[in-house]
């Protein structure tokens, strides 16, 4: 059954959100951010926190016990205790589900669990700073990450929606605080505008142009005069 109180997320770790309800029995959908489905086994304990209401945050989260789990298309379907009908499946819609950290098994070699990852500075394969990793956002078919880039840049400030796909992504090192990516031609313009560096140089060499024009009429002009 759900508890009757929520409790705060102190320990609790986000690792999916319910993205609809599912047939008429109550169960759930869900968008996982893990792919084991050891975390949502018959009988272990998730919590659910409401989706955000206008100018309101999100809900406390509330536990529930897990009833079943099934694979179906790449997202799990689960059925919760105290969760009966579509009705109160629909109401569910939205909700961030979390279960205790503590829960986690060990991430295999060369992952890392995104929490941990989260105000990570992110750079390009060079090492120039794309900025830092501040959010995750659930987009259908995969995770998106949030990069706010550095202030002191012409942009600075500006959010970088980036495609968290393995192809993109080229190291973690959630101890050192560092995420390495290379994103798809064209991602940062989008966001960033031309590189300083670029634009720098296009300008440089536009006024170089217009100045040997300018003295190249001076020449003509002063030659015409003399003839």
């Amino acid at each position: 059954m759900p508890g009757t109180a929520g409790t705060d997320r102190r320990g609790l770790v986000a690792v999916a959100r319910v993205a609809k309800a599912h047939g008429i029995r109550g169960e759930l959908c869900m968008d996982s951010h893990a792919d084991s489905p050891l975390l949502f086994a018959p009988g272990a304990t998730l919590y659910l926190a409401p989706a955000p209401l206008a100018g309101k945050g999100a809900g406390r989260p509330r536990p529930y016990v897990i009833k079943s789990v099934r694979d179906n298309n790449g997202r799990f379907i689960l059925a919760l205790e105290g969760v009966a009908d579509r009705n109160a499946a629909e109401a569910l819609r939205g909700a961030e589900v979390l279960i205790p950290e503590a829960d986690l098994p060990p991430p295999d070699e060369g992952e890392e669990y995104l929490h941990k990852l989260l105000g990570s500075h992110v750079f390009l394969a060079d090492e120039t700073e794309v900025g830092v990793f501040t959010a995750i956002l659930d987009t259908p078919g995969q995770l998106t990450w949030v990069i706010t880039a550095p202030a002191s840049g012409t942009k600075g400030g500006a959010e970088i929606l980036f495609p968290a796909v393995p192809e993109f992504i080229l190291g973690l090192d959630a101890e050192a605080g560092r995420i390495h990516i290379d994103p798809p031609p064209g991602l940062l313009e989008l966001y960033l505008g031309e590189p300083d560096g670029a634009t720098g140089k296009m300008a440089d060499e536009t006024d170089d142009g217009q100045q040997d024009g300018q003295e190249d009429g001076q020449e003509d002009k002063q030659a015409g005069a003399g003839r």
